[in-house]
């Protein structure tokens, strides 16, 4: 820039010498036109070492006296300078000067009152080493500027000028076509004052090989004073229009006297205009940044230019962009701005990203439907741009549909009012680098719907809070983005699968970075509900006051599988599956889930760990007779176990409390393993028939007939595949309409097998002990096993409880009075609980004091055989007997009666079918003679008969531990029985 100004001076001043020559000519010659013209031929190569052609020279003294005029045409100037556009310096078709001649001589000041250049064309060129085209002035040791030398300039016109400048030094070019314009000023001590007009004339200025205006219609007033050296040009005033932009300028431009680089200062404006004025103003190189962007409107301009120009820097280009109801669209987005009032800050040197930013103030805007505002700054304009912006907005989310591929098959409406921040970079945003950016806001949903597929998602109010990072995430890993959701009520669908309500819900969400489909992303939900509804088919649950945690990521062991932990705590959940209902005022739930995608059952891909509990629970289930109360319950699972801390049930009338352990779970539902568990079984009440009920028939694979409610047909079907032993503590317990009392022992279900060990509990007739196995391998093919041991029974009740006894031991039906029973025996049964006579083994004993012989057609009959006292009563002091079942028939081994004076021993046999053989010998009586009877026949018809005492007089019968034995053989049963059943877990 400083080269061009000076040249300017230096051709006027050139122009001046060659006036104040032609004037010195014209006063010692003729002043014809052809002698002028010769003359002044023989001159010029005294001022000027370049190639020139003048046509005719003619003065015009006459007409402008007292001043001096003077006309030349076709003037020319070549200087060739390699890589010049032109080898024409200058090309004048004419041009007319008018010089105060009396100001000359008076005052030593040349006062130019006219000087018109007309139809030419001045070419200036600077090639990158510094060689130049207009060095043409020829120079002496007395040419100097004088600080003396004053020159007026009155009226200097251009008319049709065109004016080429291109230094490739700079990189610069400045072209003028069809220049029309005027200057007037002074130029004293090397100071040129100068008030410039340019009317209606093509600018083109380019740097770098960009145009910066590219044939720009400028019309421009100019008020300066430009001084020589050192080089400044200060800009009082420069008004006008660019391409009909209405311009307005001032400062200062200076040369630094150091360096010799031009300095900046200036303040520029451009009026209200039509924004796609000013944006057909932009260079090429940057007008990619606004391809297919089409702004309307009005926008004004205004800025500073500051800094040093140099081969190596440019100056800092301000640039205030003033938004006033301005449009705009882009290519291939249907939704157009409107209302765009705003400020824009933009500062430059062209090239360097560190010196360049654009800063917007409040812009705000709307489309059609929705409305923003936009603060904050872009930097980074040359290479990867940044942003960091504030935006305000009140969307109609409706109208954003359109950017939605239809391939996601997802719509949204309603409304959303908020506040996002944003800081990014556009290769980010290429590259969808989410991980580098920095999103965060606070939105309000309102009237919301929206679809994805098959899922719909509405709500009448709801907020949302996010970051993107996490700065407060609860964990190393869950960084990369969090939400917090707030909804009054949310409703969602599932095409006709599935509805939900959500009322009062309040969600936070952290995450890793979910994009990353190579591994399991890590994320963190934490969520409180104030009501849920849910209904799929014909499912549905309500839930009140529900909160928890759920943590998704990778295992450490297995990064392919997923590690899910859930923590919640629900109030109330009301649920309905069916036919089948279950009501719970709280649940409290902890458990860690780990999948496992090589598993093909979908159940096995996901295995639990952890503990629930429920409390004041209601569970009606479909098929069950009564419903179950959970007054209290809490359960620790795992894949293996299922752990009983607490389980407190009430079914109907029965209440019990579970404690212990379920174990082999995994296994069991793989079918590689029974179900296995140690249960600790406390109850105040317990109805049996309703338990056998619930467990009638359970892991057979034809359906088993259940038990009916009074249990009046059909067997009980011990469960198969479970082995669960219970240690039973039962205070009161009924079976239809008997009842038992404080029953303690151990109850084991083994697979199809039912086993009582050493149960003990009381009747209202006795204490009883049982140890019992009970197989039901078939529905009418069942096997018993028993060890039954009754202390002080009633013996006529003994036979109330045990009909079969009777078959047994008929006589006890002559007995009154308390005894002690005991039974070890086995048989099949059939679905009726009958025997299979042919099944029958088995041992038993009785004993008793103090018991009374009821009269009777028998006891009469051998009474007076054996000559016994006859008393009102028949009272026994003692009675021990034992006997053994094999099939039909029963052999009673050989017992003492002692009744009054009189010891009797009797033995003998009878079968089921009530035949008998029976011998009776009296020991020990009042009599010399001691007589025996054998008793002979079926029940209704026997017969009685003296015969030979087959026992001793003092003989007394030993015990042949027949019932411990029989015990030992059941033990050792069981033992084999469970020993066959063994399954590896």
């Amino acid at each position: 820039m400083r080269k061009p100004l000076k040249i300017t001076l230096i051709t006027i001043l050139a122009l001046f010498i060659l006036l104040g020559a032609m004037l010195g000519y014209l006063l010692w010659f003729v002043a014809t036109p052809p002698k002028l013209t010769s003359a002044l031929k023989q001159q010029v190569p005294k001022f000027i070492n370049c190639h020139y052609e003048i046509g005719e020279v003619e003065i015009t003294f006459f007409r402008t006296f007292p001043k001096f005029g003077i006309r030349a045409n076709d003037l020319i100037l070549i200087n060739p300078v390699p890589g010049a556009p032109t080898d024409t310096l200058a090309a004048i078709d004419e041009v007319v000067g008018t010089v105060d001649i009396s100001a000359w001589f008076k005052n030593n000041e040349l006062v130019v009152d006219e000087l018109i250049c007309k139809n030419s064309a001045v070419t200036i060129f600077n090639d990158s080493l510094g060689h130049s085209n207009f060095d043409v002035v020829v120079y002496s040791s007395e040419d100097t500027v004088a600080t003396t030398f004053i020159a007026g300039l009155n009226n200097i016109q251009f008319e049709n000028v065109d004016f080429r400048y291109v230094d490739n030094s700079l990189k610069t070019k400045v072209l003028i076509d069809d220049l029309y314009g005027t200057l007037s000023g002074s130029f004293v001590s090397g100071t040129l004052i100068s008030d410039i007009s340019i009317d209606n004339s093509i600018i083109t200025v380019g740097y770098s090989g960009e145009n910066y205006l590219d044939r720009a219609a400028t019309s421009l007033k100019l008020v300066s004073e430009i001084s020589v050296s050192p080089m400044s040009v200060n800009i009082k005033e420069a008004s006008g229009s660019i391409a009909s932009l209405p311009v307005f300028a001032e400062g200062l431009l200076k040369e630094d006297t150091v360096t010799g680089d031009l300095l900046f200062d200036v303040d520029y404006q451009i009026k209200e205009s039509q924004a796609d004025q000013i944006l057909s103003m932009v260079p090429t190189s940057y007008s990619s940044y606004f391809d297919g962007i089409t702004l309307g409107g009005n926008v004004a301009v205004d800025g500073t230019i500051k800094g040093t120009y140099s081969q190596s820097t440019m100056p800092i280009f301000g640039v205030n962009l003033q938004f006033n109801d301005a449009k705009a669209a882009y290519r291939g987005i249907p939704l157009q701005l409107h209302d765009l009032n705003g400020q824009l800050e933009i500062s430059t040197d062209g090239m360097t990203d560190s010196l360049t930013y654009v800063s917007i103030k409040n812009l705000t805007g709307k489309t059609p439907l929705s409305s923003f505002a936009v603060t904050g700054g872009v930097k980074q304009l040359f290479s990867d741009i940044s942003c960091d912006l504030l935006t305000d907005a009140d969307l109609t989310l409706d109208e954003f549909n359109v950017f939605i591929p239809d391939s996601l098959n997802f719509s949204i409406k309603g409304k959303a009012k908020g506040q996002v921040s944003t800081v990014f970079t556009m290769q980010q945003i290429e590259n969808m680098a989410f991980e580098k950016m920095k999103i965060a806001g606070n939105v309000l949903f309102s009237t919301l719907d929206a679809t994805y597929d098959s899922i719909s998602v509405t709500a009448n109010s709801a907020k949302m809070k996010f970051a993107l990072p996490n700065s407060k995430a609860g964990s190393k890993t869950t960084t990369f983005l969090s939400a917090d959701i707030i909804a009054k009520k949310m409703n969602v669908s599932l095409a006709d699968t599935l509805e939900a309500t959500l009322g009062g819900a309040h969600v936070i969400i952290e995450s890793s970075d979910f994009r990353d489909s190579t591994r399991i992303p890590d994320a963190i939900c934490s969520f409180t509900v104030d009501s849920l509804w849910g209904k799929s088919d014909t499912i549905s649950v309500a839930m009140n006051l529900a909160s928890g945690r759920v943590r998704v990521q990778a295992r450490d062991d297995a990064p392919e599988n997923a590690r899910v932990q859930l923590s919640g705590r629900v109030r109330h959940v009301d649920a309905v599956m069916g036919q089948s209902k279950m009501v719970v005022n709280k649940v409290d739930l902890n458990t860690e889930i780990l999948s496992d995608k090589k598993e093909k059952d979908p159940i096995l891909q996901w295995m639990p760990t952890g503990t629930i509990g429920l409390e004041n629970g209601l569970l009606s289930m479909n098929g069950f007779y009564y419903p179950i109360e959970i007054p209290a319950i809490s359960i620790g699972f795992s894949p293996q176990t299922v752990m009983f801390k607490e389980g407190r049930l009430k079914i109907d009338k029965s209440d019990f409390q579970l404690v212990g352990a379920i174990n082999n779970v995994l296994p069991y539902y793989r079918g590689d393993s029974i179900l296995r568990g140690n249960l600790k079984f406390n109850s105040a009440t317990t109805d049996i028939l309703q338990l056998m009920t619930m467990t009638n028939g359970i892991g057979y694979e034809e359906e088993v007939d259940s038990v009916p409610k009074n249990a009046g047909s059909g067997p009980y079907m011990v469960p198969k595949g479970i082995d669960v032993t219970l240690d039973v503590d039962v205070k009161n317990a009924s079976f239809g309409v008997d009842s038992a009392k404080n029953i303690r022992g151990s109850v084991r279900v083994s697979d199809g097998i039912l086993l009582l060990d050493e149960l003990k509990f009381s009747i209202p007739a006795t204490r009883m002990q049982v140890t019992a196995m009970y197989r039901t391998p078939r529905k009418n093919h069942l096997f018993l096993g028993i060890d039954l041991h009754m202390l002080d029974v009633q013996i006529e009740e003994l036979l109330q409880m045990v009909p079969d006894i009777d078959s047994m031991m008929p006589m006890l039906r002559s007995f009154r009075g308390e005894g002690e029973f005991h039974m070890a025996a086995e048989t099949y049964l059939d679905s009726m609980y009958r025997f299979k006579k042919s099944t029958l083994r088995g041992a038993a004993s009785i004993k008793g004091e103090n018991l009374v012989l009821l009269d009777g057609e028998t006891f009469t009959e051998i009474a007076k055989t054996l000559k016994f006292n006859k008393k009102t009563e028949n009272r026994v002091d003692s009675l021990s007997a034992e006997f053994t079942i094999f099939r039909n028939e029963i052999d009673i081994y050989p017992f003492l009666i002692v009744m009054d004076k009189y010891k009797a021993v009797v033995a003998g046999r009878h079968n089921l079918d009530m035949s008998f053989d029976y011998h009776i010998s009296v020991v020990d009586c009042p009599l010399p003679l001691k007589l025996g009877v054998d008793v002979k026949g079926k029940i209704d018809d026997l017969s009685y008969k003296l015969a030979p005492c087959r026992y001793a007089e003092f003989y007394r019968p030993s015990s042949r531990r027949v019932v411990e034995n029989k015990q030992l053989e059941l033990r050792k049963m069981i033992h084999d029985e469970l020993v066959k059943r063994v399954k590896e877990p």
